[in-house]
């Protein structure tokens, strides 16, 4: 049953199925939602003075019947903490990336090390993984762009340790777009950080095979998850939800997925979360037997494998806290520049931050600038620059991993 409500009396949990003007005229990226962040809320707001909200589909307790199997978003805790978006203190981006770079260079370390000492049958310090990780989680709380603009420093040659490092902070940032407190963040991303561990005891010819796996060799790869759960399961340090994490992070909703088969209702809603973002820094990383898929494509395709892998409505709000052009994305301007974007507004999903690298003739710039193509600047404009098309980066002869790494460098950003 569809109800009419003020917008003003909308909240979290309510999934709204109709507006009172077309989806095409504002900004939403779905025709059909369900309200999960204050962003959310407050554009619903600005943009309508009502809605028709879905009785059946939604989860909010009151006036709405809620879901028990839905993970309840944007709600207190029980020890009274708030969500860790509701208390955002949103820094500069030149600002934390400076500070985010020096916390990137110290998980990459430690992971690399870890993994190596795994390995060699040394000890894993997981006390060191939760500091890591609590830096990383503040980090994303200031802004969570600027960490996220360094899970596109990727090398083929380096692909455990850095995708390690990359789960872990998309984690962190997509848990924080769905609104959970802050130790709910750690213990997401303690467990994302560790969740390949078990790889290092799987042989190095079977993990750095140059090509596509044998039946009986991928039946040993699938045998990592078990393996990173037994070298951590005995750690006090670790909750078992981080566990969960890293024992189940390859478990899809219709029972397809390794080690136990689990299906969406038996899979942690933590869980969830890590097995969307891992599958999504695999696909967007290059390897030696595939190219990488633009941050673009990842996320339709992603979209598209979600019935029968994936928690639907956890994918929509990924999507959301990706943005359509998620950061690393090359795009052509309505100028005729290329640009990468380089952060993402949440109030206007379709008008990112983008760094200019090439201009109207294909010529690359000798300074890059930057350009907000949500600034008010453009209200007056008649013809303001917006994103025409999405390139695809090996096709423009456009190396993203170098030009962040010198632009993080110069710290021009």
């Amino acid at each position: 049953m569809l109800i009419k409500l003020k917008t003003e009396d909308l909240t979290f949990g309510m999934y709204v199925s109709k507006l009172d003007r077309p989806w095409t005229e504002t900004s939403f990226l779905f025709q059909g939602f369900i309200i999960r962040t204050s962003n959310e809320l407050k554009q619903l707001e600005s943009t309508c003075e009502f809605v028709f909200v879905d009785e059946e589909k939604s989860e909010a307790e009151t006036p709405i019947r809620s879901s028990p199997s839905s993970i309840q978003l944007k709600q207190k805790s029980t020890d009274g903490s708030t969500p860790a978006s509701d208390e955002d203190v949103y820094h500069d981006f030149k600002e934390e990336l400076s500070v985010a770079t020096g916390i990137h260079s110290s998980a990459s370390n430690y992971i690399k090390t870890m993994l190596e000492d795994t390995r060699m049958g040394g000890t894993i310090d997981t006390g060191a993984a939760k500091e890591i990780v609590a830096d990383m989680a503040d980090s994303i709380i200031r802004n969570p762009n600027a960490l996220v603009w360094l899970t596109h420093l990727k090398r083929r040659d380096d692909y455990t340790a850095i995708h390690s490092m990359n789960v872990c902070i998309i984690s962190l940032a997509f848990a924080r777009s769905c609104g959970f407190p802050v130790e709910q963040l750690k213990t997401i991303g303690t467990g994302a950080l560790l969740h390949d561990i078990g790889k290092m005891k799987v042989p190095d010819e079977i993990l750095n095979k140059p090509g596509k796996l044998t039946e009986q060799e991928f039946e040993v790869m699938k045998k990592h998850p078990a393996y990173g759960y037994e070298l951590l399961k005995d750690d006090k340090q670790i909750s078992a939800d981080s566990l969960d994490i890293v024992l189940s992070h390859h478990e899809h909703t219709n029972g397809s997925g390794y080690p136990n088969a689990l299906t969406e209702h038996e899979i942690n809603p933590l869980t969830r979360i890590v097995c969307i973002v891992d599958v999504y820094d695999a696909v967007t990383s290059g390897r030696v037997y595939h190219n990488a898929m633009t941050p673009h494509d990842a996320l339709k395709n992603i979209y598209n494998w979600t019935p029968g892998n994936f928690d639907q409505g956890l994918v929509e709000i990924f999507i959301k806290s990706l943005g359509i052009y998620p950061i690393g994305t090359i795009v052509e301007l309505t100028t005729g520049q290329t640009a990468i974007v380089s952060s993402i507004n949440e109030d206007h999903h379709l008008k990112p931050t983008v760094m200019l690298v090439l201009d109207k003739i294909k010529q690359p710039y000798t300074t890059r600038s930057i350009v907000n193509l949500s600034s008010k600047m453009w209200e007056d404009d008649k013809d303001p620059p917006a994103i025409k098309r999405v390139l695809n980066p090996d096709t423009e002869n456009i190396d993203v991993p170098a030009i962040i790494q010198e632009e993080t460098l110069n710290k021009t950003l």
